[in-house]
């Protein structure tokens, strides 16, 4: 009898073990390593990958029954029957089959191999060996090749184990037909084989074992492997904090080794931290735990972190390959890493009754910031996560995490500093940033250089550390105070007890004190008055136009401009004014943007602001490049009437767009415009609409319509179309209409007229001539 716990290989089991014929019984499940789900193709990629890389690899335990069996032939063969490993002897005999077929690598053992799951299996495997030897077309795929063959019979692909195995072949084919030395000595893949028989295990546990119909779940499998790399030195050699660990028994004390420890806490108290009521079950969270932290050990050039960050745990069917974790954790990270690892989980256990903070510390991020708050959370040096050390530590994290982490870039780089420049410190933080603000005054980091300069004060000055705090928790601000502490390219106190109390009296506790209350007097004549301020400063386009909602004050996007920092000097000098209704305005920077400076001019005409702000969809407005002219409107605004126009008036009078100006003019020479004023001042042109109607009231009947192309005429005042002329003018529009773009009020006056004159002469001629 061969020895049971030998190293053996697919070859060798033909050879010296003498079986004659090895089949995947009915009661196994199909080949599944060809699926085309999501995870078996990752396994199949990984597969082939360490294959290509022609080292010794070592495929596991195979184990299982062996008979003598009466053949269909009449013969009778020695069979072994794979219990557990048929997935791997199915891509091994795969291997073996292409090597032969494709490139001349001779194996011998073809027709030893084969499926009983289902009669297909059986007779495709069995034609496949017959039939295929190697050829195909160039450029041709290697499955549709075998498929359209006629020694294939249609019904064999219905079965799932046949379209498997063709799947495993194209995808050796793509890797390696052109790679013969791939396949010269297979028997470097080698894996631990058992026959059951040799230990007088009977066919009812081999039936049993097959029965369970269970995988290992991602976390055995990763267990197991990391179980294989444990360091085996003495405890004492780490800092794994394993005294933190609350052990009734005692057995923990008793262990020596790092992997023993491990091993012990890791069945017990590690899991229970990550137990799911709702699941029952700890092993995804825990799972997440570890390779997360991988994620902040691999760092940022490691050739797996885009697979590890994009693991999503929600999705049932998600993959963790071993390789993840077995890319980084080699000889000389493998210590660091499980010291780090146990140490956390120490700590966690020594804080379990801490729920909330232990809860946020496994939780499992979907973002970048979240990953980015945890991270510097873990790294605190000290044990107790219910301190005043630890407090302190959170707030600091918090307040650099949120305001500077959003994608990769600034979460590795946020990793390195909190590592190399705080961690260290994360039990007295604020004096080392009080030092850092003496040190680094030009820390190229704002939010850095802004939490130096705040921790001087939360040291030194208890009066305004109170609100220095306050302000930190207000959800607009979220720890981003510089619109309240900056005063032009330098950190200022001053004045900032004033600022704060402004900055609660106008945006509220949670900042929608400026929303829109309909039939609020008060509540305009507040919107009003701090957009109205808010305008006045503004000197850049980048301020003003760039899709901005203009006048909105909601706490979405109030939030958003806090977080800007081209709005922090408007912000510090509107929340320093006692009386916004009188604060300076200031002039644009450059004064060749011309339509920026005609776009706020115009709104900073009297009660334009309110007159805009009044209606709910006031705030939503926004400068938009609309028909060659600014036009002030909505996100997707389709109607006509929710949109002003602005005046566009420049260096090349040819382009001017002067609407307003122009229907002020005709207002006064007896016009009557047909559109809604934006402003109760009557000295102010501004009306609402896109399109805009109006009539002499000497022809009342007559309606002109002045559309959003700049195209003035007459139209139909029931069905809003343009009149057409009855005989064609040379030189004039088919219509009774004309554009507008470059003329002055005196051309357009006189256009007008001219319009009017033509249309009713023709009006007259028709009428003579129906008499």
């Amino acid at each position: 009898m061969a020895q049971n716990d030998s190293r053996k290989t697919l070859q060798i089991l033909f050879e010296e073990e003498k079986y004659e014929y090895i089949y995947i019984p009915r009661i196994q499940r199909d080949y599944a390593q060809g699926r085309i789900d999501g995870e078996a193709t990752v396994i199949r990629d990984n597969i082939l990958d360490d294959v290509a890389s022609r080292k010794p690899l070592s495929w596991g335990i195979i184990f299982g029954v062996s008979e003598e069996r009466d053949l269909e032939d009449g013969s009778k063969k020695k069979c072994f029957i794979p219990i557990d490993g048929q997935q791997r002897l199915t891509t091994l005999y795969l291997l073996a089959l292409y090597g032969e077929k494709k490139h001349s690598v001779p194996f011998g053992y073809l027709t030893g191999f084969n499926y009983e799951t289902r009669s297909a299996s059986r007779d495709f495997l069995s034609a496949l060996v017959e039939n295929w030897y190697g050829e195909k077309e160039e450029g041709e795929d290697l499955k549709e090749h075998i498929l359209n063959q006629g020694w294939f019979l249609n019904y064999w692909a219905l079965d799932p184990t046949v379209d498997a195995v063709l799947n495993m072949l194209n995808a050796i084919d793509s890797g390696f037909k052109e790679s013969p030395e791939v396949f010269q000595n297979l028997d470097r893949i080698s894996f631990e084989f058992l026959d059951l028989n040799s230990l007088n295990l009977n066919e009812t546990l081999y039936l049993k074992m097959n029965s369970r119909g269970k995988k290992l779940s991602q976390f055995d499998r990763i267990k197991s492997e990391i179980d294989k790399i444990l360091p085996d030195d003495v405890v004492e050699n780490y800092d794994c904090c394993f005294s933190l660990y609350e052990d009734e028994t005692s057995h923990l004390e008793t262990l020596s080794t790092f992997a023993e420890k491990w091993r012990y806490c890791i069945d017990r108290e590690w899991s229970n931290l990550f137990w799911d009521r709702t699941t029952h079950n700890f092993d995804i969270p825990l799972l997440a735990f570890l390779s997360n932290w991988l994620i902040v050990c691999a760092g940022e050039k490691y050739r797996y972190i885009d697979d590890l960050v994009a693991l999503n745990y929600k999705n049932k069917d998600f993959f963790l390959p071993w390789k993840f974790f077995g890319g980084f954790l080699n000889d000389t990270n493998v210590k660091k890493y499980f010291e780090e690892i146990a140490s956390l989980l120490n700590k966690l256990c020594h804080n379990h009754r801490n729920i909330e903070i232990v809860k946020e510390l496994i939780s499992i991020p979907t973002s970048y910031p979240q990953r980015a708050l945890q991270f510097g959370l873990l790294s605190f040096h000290g044990n107790d996560y219910s301190s005043e050390e630890f407090k302190e530590w959170k707030r600091f994290i918090y307040n650099y995490s949120v305001n500077v982490v959003s994608d990769k870039e600034s979460f590795f780089a946020f990793i390195n500093r909190i590592r190399n420049d705080f961690a260290s410190y994360s039990t007295n933080i604020l004096p080392r940033l009080a030092i850092l603000h003496e040190q680094k005054g030009n820390e190229p980091n704002m939010q850095l250089r802004e939490e130096y300069f705040k921790a001087k004060i939360l040291l030194h000055n208890s009066e305004l550390s109170a609100m220095i705090r306050e302000a930190e928790q207000h959800p607009m601000l979220n720890g981003r105070l510089r619109p309240l502490l900056v005063d032009g390219d330098n950190f200022d106190e001053t004045g900032f007890a004033i600022i704060w109390s402004n900055f609660k009296k106008w945006f509220g506790d949670d900042g929608d004190a400026l929303v829109f209350k309909e039939d609020d007097a008060g509540s305009l004549h507040k919107r009003s008055a701090f957009a109205r301020a808010f305008t006045k400063q503004v000197v850049r386009q980048n301020q003003f136009f760039n899709d901005w909602r203009v006048l909105d004050f909601a706490a979405g996007t109030l939030k958003d401009r806090l977080q800007r920092d081209r709005f922090n000097k408007i912000f510090r000098s509107c929340l320093m004014s006692d009386n916004l209704d009188d604060i300076e305005k200031l002039e644009c920077e450059n004064e060749n943007e011309i339509e920026f400076i005609q776009a706020k001019e115009t709104l900073l005409q009297p009660s334009v602001i309110e007159g805009i702000l009044k209606w709910s969809i006031g705030s939503r407005l926004r400068f938009r490049w609309y028909h060659n002219s600014r036009c002030f409107y909505p996100e997707n605004g389709k109607n006509s009437g929710d949109r002003i126009g602005i005046d566009r008036l420049n260096d090349s009078p040819g382009w001017d767009r002067n609407r307003n100006h122009t229907l002020a003019y005709l207002q006064s020479k007896s016009y009557i415009i047909d559109a809604m004023p934006v402003s109760d001042d009557e000295s102010v042109a501004l009306w609402w609409g896109s399109d805009i109607r109006l009539y002499h009231s000497e022809y009342p009947d007559i309606i002109l319509w002045w559309n959003e192309d700049y195209n003035l005429g007459i139209i139909n005042k029931e069905t809003y179309k343009w009149i057409k002329r009855r005989e064609p003018i040379e030189g004039k529009n088919p219509n009774f209409m004309f554009g507008t773009v470059g003329m002055n009020e005196d051309e357009i006056e006189h256009e007008i007229d001219t319009l009017i004159k033509d249309y009713l002469e023709e009006q007259n001629e028709h009428l003579i001539e129906r008499e």
